[in-house]
């Protein structure tokens, strides 16, 4: 307070009684004040947010039921208070998001950040990439705090999102490359981004990771070198820290070979690999696995590799086996050591329901091409049941008990809970209605790797 200059000094002062009423008028008072507090200090030298928040008190009381209501919420404040500017319009805030109009802006705004001569200010360009994904990601989380968003409809936008940052920063990456490359490359690399997980399954969440591979189809013999190089450029544009900092954390260890793989291959390899080589849970991920961005004509090949991999006939007992096996191994690669249920890692949760889809549709596809179909767990457990590939009323309530999780899982993470874990007494309906169909599908093999597992 002593170093700052006498206006900014008077400014503070006259916005302590506007933090104390709006912290009054949350359910946590003292949790809210002293959030409000944080975030003065850490504004404190920045005079133009100081005069915004005493220009429009009714942003403080803004900020104080969003950091009161979300811890999650609070620390994106704190650390990006730029996000105080969109604030000031509540009513834009909450309307929806026209993604295809923020995309054309970022373009030209990422166009427009040269140095000298038209050469690009890669560093302003990343911070302009990582600001608008936090502005965009925040305005959802302000509509997901106004309960404008189902759990669904959140998740489809955070995927869209990514998508359209993927396609920008391929972009980006690509015309760096093209300058400084020693071979003449095309205007556009022939070049496809899949993603798989969260994101492939359009399941994202605030703070996921991207699980991605990276596949070219190119037969040029600067190929392999290029897209390798490539898949490094964009690795660094995603991940890295700069003053704006990280985009997104990213993993590309479900490529081919992983680690030790290359890091991106053509689609001749991946097929040879997925053909060939691949593991069943490397086929389980490829359930939902899509084209995320790059070359239209790669993600179609991709697909098709997908849909041929996927419409295999497979011997069920050994897929039966091998699939309960990956379970017992991610139960113990993820020990809960607390009397609580863990939503997602323990026996009854959202993994059971994904393994049970992933074996319906490895299992099945060959004779009901619907399942092919990345619409993720709810939809494809229905599928299943209008087949008669498992009791429709049991896979009705395994999809609402899945739908369950995701909400609570969401809900757990907003206040800033980075594992979801309930109390045993919780959800034992749902809990039980999952054991049962993974029961019913694995001839009670669930049950036996739980009892030698506990």
């Amino acid at each position: 307070m002593q170093q700052l200059n006498t206006s900014n000094r008077q400014r503070l002062e006259s916005l302590i009684p506007v933090l104390q009423q709006a912290a009054l008028k949350t359910a946590t008072p003292s949790l809210a004040y002293n959030h409000l507090a944080d975030l003065i200090e850490t504004i404190a030298q920045r005079s133009a947010y100081i005069a915004l928040l005493v220009e429009y008190p009714e942003i403080v009381q803004r900020v104080a039921r969003i950091m009161s209501a979300s811890p999650l919420a609070a620390q994106v404040l704190l650390k990006n208070p730029l996000l105080l500017d969109s604030l000031i319009d509540w009513r834009t805030l909450l309307q929806p998001i026209d993604l295809a109009n923020v995309h054309e802006q970022l373009h030209r705004d990422l166009d427009a950040s040269v140095i000298h001569e038209g050469e690009p200010d890669i560093e302003r360009q990343m911070n302009l990439m990582r600001d608008t994904q936090k502005i965009i990601s925040f305005q959802l989380l302000a509509q997901d705090l106004e309960n404008e968003l189902t759990v669904e409809h959140l998740a489809d936008y955070l995927s869209a999102l990514a998508d359209m940052l993927l396609e920008e920063s391929l972009y980006r990456t690509w015309q760096q490359l093209r300058k400084s490359s020693k071979f003449d490359l095309p205007e556009k690399p022939k070049f496809a981004v899949i993603s798989y997980g969260r994101l492939g399954g359009k399941e994202l969440g605030y703070s996921s990771d991207l699980d991605l591979v990276l596949i070219f189809d190119d037969p040029a013999d600067y190929a392999v070198e290029v897209y390798a190089k490539l898949g490094r450029r964009l690795s660094t544009w995603l991940s890295s820290m700069t003053s704006s900092g990280r985009m997104y954390e990213i993993d590309l260890r479900l490529r081919p070979d992983g680690d030790a793989g290359l890091l991106a291959v053509s689609i001749d390899g991946f097929e040879h690999y997925q053909n060939d080589l691949a593991w069943v849970w490397e086929h389980q991920a490829l359930t939902r696995a899509r084209f995320s961005a790059g070359d239209t004509q790669v993600g179609e090949k991709f697909e098709k590799v997908r849909r041929s991999i996927l419409l295999k006939q497979r011997d069920l007992a050994t897929l039966k086996r091998d699939i309960v096996d990956m379970r017992i191994k991610m139960k113990d690669g993820h020990p809960n050591p607390t009397p609580l249920f863990d939503i997602k890692q323990d026996y009854g949760g959202m993994v059971d329901v994904e393994f049970i889809t992933q074996y319906l549709v490895l299992g099945y596809s060959h004779r009901h091409h619907e399942l092919l179909e990345n619409l993720g767990n709810i939809a494809l457990l229905t599928i299943a049941g209008n087949a008669g590939l498992i009791p429709m009323e049991l896979a009705e309530k395994c999809a609402n008990a899945y739908r369950t999780y995701r909400k609570l899982q969401h809900e757990i993470r907003l206040r800033g809970e980075e594992k979801a874990r309930i109390s045993m007494d919780q959800l034992q309906e749902e809990r039980s209605d999952v054991r049962k169909l993974w029961e019913l599908v694995f001839d009670s093999t669930h049950t036996i790797a739980e009892a030698k597992t506990e």
